[in-house]
């Protein structure tokens, strides 16, 4: 299935002239004071930059909180001849942990070929088994502060009049835990969000549990369609679904290998998504953990070769005409080192980062010190171009994959081997998931909510699906808001960690309960 093209200059001029007539527009004069009141206006401030002013975006419950009074002594600690009473760490001389060593496996490619031991030792070892920064172990955060700077040609942080940066670095639990702090910053219950459709399931209960009104942007070959999300923006106060509702905050999507559809947007299309979230002053949260799972340009060289730019290298662009702060970007270690880490980490304005900090330092405190030390001796083991090797050594494990399943999906599913298609699907170019749209007969649910021809893929999966020994998860699990009380036939598949040698048993076992529910219509 081909995307459809759209024209990036169309959606801007669109926008444009849509925002400036509904007053939401940097061309709608000064923009009015924020209101908590039903009917909320979409005018929010903007810097003099004219970059999004996240103040005026911030929760009531991020503004309450008040700074931790030790940790936000922390920094002080550092002055040379400082002697500090501050905080009650534990004496590193009673740790029973003297040192960890690391057996470092040998990327393909990398000038050493054998098993490389790597430790943490000594002050790394006591920084590491100790309480810290609550942004991340300083050598960490300023690790990758330098490798966001290198990835996605952003300027490197510098401070401005005010002492504070443009745009910082904070680490977390992994992506999904500060996710969950970002929504926590900027949500009052009721508040209104923008999210693609399908949707990564994970957000949707933090999402619910803060009460936030979900409208659902529509997707397609490429990801989150920019004309939907122009359609939903400029009818907000309109349409008889959202005008009760205050304007959105943010735009959610996950654009490279998305989960469950696994999409991934191409430059153009997130230039046009872009232009539609600055023209109606809206932040965008960039959630990519899957974007070193990109199988484009694999085979060239891992440290020199071209990558697709994110979004939040593309803000860069047009920041001096349009301003900047509108992406937020969040990235994950969990798919490229390991899930069981915990550790991601959150780029984006220093007002929200703030926000999300002070969360964390009373929360938990501070992300694993002992995995942020494993890491960041790792990152020095590799530097940046290690990493790089690493990385498309990893996206190489997944495209072989992808061609294994899909090679047999093809034949199973499919009509490659001679039977009446049963599924179908685009093929994803990044990640790790298949995004199946089953050929199920239409059941009482579809054809009330007017979709006779979609089917449902829910009982399918969770009963028949089960039954004969598979396990998948039904498409319903990923749709937002309204789009949840609609049937859906899809089913999302992984291909990352099921050995091989089932792929065919498990694609059979499948076409057997699709076939099974077709017979029963008849």
């Amino acid at each position: 299935m081909a995307p459809t093209a759209t024209n990036g200059a169309d959606i801007a001029a669109v926008a444009s002239a849509e925002a400036t007539a509904n007053g939401h527009g940097a061309s709608a004069g000064k923009a009015a004071q924020l209101s908590h009141s039903h009917g909320n206006s979409s005018a929010r401030g903007k810097t003099s930059s004219g970059g999004v002013d996240i103040q005026s975006m911030l929760s009531e419950a991020a503004l309450r909180r008040p700074p931790s009074a030790i940790r936000s002594l922390f920094p002080a600690e550092l002055i040379p001849g400082m002697l500090s009473f501050l905080a009650g760490k534990p004496n590193p001389s009673t740790f029973p942990i003297d040192a960890v060593s690391i057996n470092v496996k040998p990327t393909p490619g990398a000038p050493e070929q054998s098993t490389q031991q790597i430790s943490v030792s000594g002050k790394d070892l006591e920084a590491g088994m100790n309480y810290g920064p609550t942004a991340g172990i300083k050598g960490l955060n300023d690790w990758l502060v330098a490798f966001q700077t290198r990835i996605h040609g952003r300027e490197m942080v510098q401070q401005q009049a005010h002492g504070k940066a443009k745009w910082r670095v904070t680490v977390g639990n992994g992506s999904q835990d500060l996710l969950t702090k970002t929504f926590t910053a900027l949500l009052n219950p009721g508040d209104s969000i923008l999210v693609e459709s399908p949707v990564y399931t994970g957000i949707l209960p933090q999402l619910t549990v803060a009460q936030a009104f979900m409208a659902p942007v529509q997707s397609d070959a490429e990801g989150m369609c920019p004309k939907s999300l122009l359609s939903v923006l400029s009818n907000w106060h309109t349409d008889e679904k959202t005008k009760s509702h205050p304007f959105p905050k943010f735009v959610y999507t996950v654009p490279t290998g998305a989960n469950p559809a696994g999409t991934t947007a191409s430059e153009q299309r997130k230039r046009d998504v872009l232009s539609v979230v600055r023209r109606f002053n809206v932040l965008l949260l960039e959630d990519d953990p899957y974007i070193f799972l990109s199988f484009e340009g694999l085979g060239q060289d891992p440290v020199t070769r071209k990558r697709v730019r994110s979004y939040w290298d593309l803000e860069r662009d047009e920041s001096d005409a349009l301003g900047d702060g509108f992406v937020v970007r969040f990235d994950s270690f969990s798919k490229i080192i390991g899930g069981g880490l915990r550790l991601g980490f959150m780029t984006g304005p220093d007002a929200l980062i703030d926000a999300v900090d002070l969360d964390s330092s009373s929360a938990n405190l501070q992300p694993s010190g002992l995995a942020q030390a494993v890491i960041y001796r790792l990152l020095q083991h590799w530097g940046p171009e290690g990493l790089l090797r690493h990385v498309d050594s990893v996206a190489s494990f997944y495209q072989a994959r992808r061609d294994a399943f899909e090679r047999h999906a093809q034949k199973i599913l499919g009509s490659a081997g001679g039977k009446v298609a049963v599924a179908e699907w685009v093929t994803p170019v990044a990640g790790m998931f298949l995004w199946l749209k089953l050929k199920l007969p239409p059941s009482a649910a579809s054809v009330q909510a007017g979709t006779p021809d979609q089917g449902d893929s829910f009982a399918l999966i969770t009963e028949k699906a089960r039954a004969k020994g598979i396990l998948a998860v039904p498409g319903i699990a990923f749709l937002p808001g309204s789009d949840a009380d609609t049937p859906t036939p899809y089913v999302r598949v992984s291909f990352s960690i099921l050995e091989e040698e089932h792929f065919a048993e498990a694609l059979q076992r499948l076409r057997a309960v699709v076939e099974e529910a077709q017979n029963e219509s008849k």
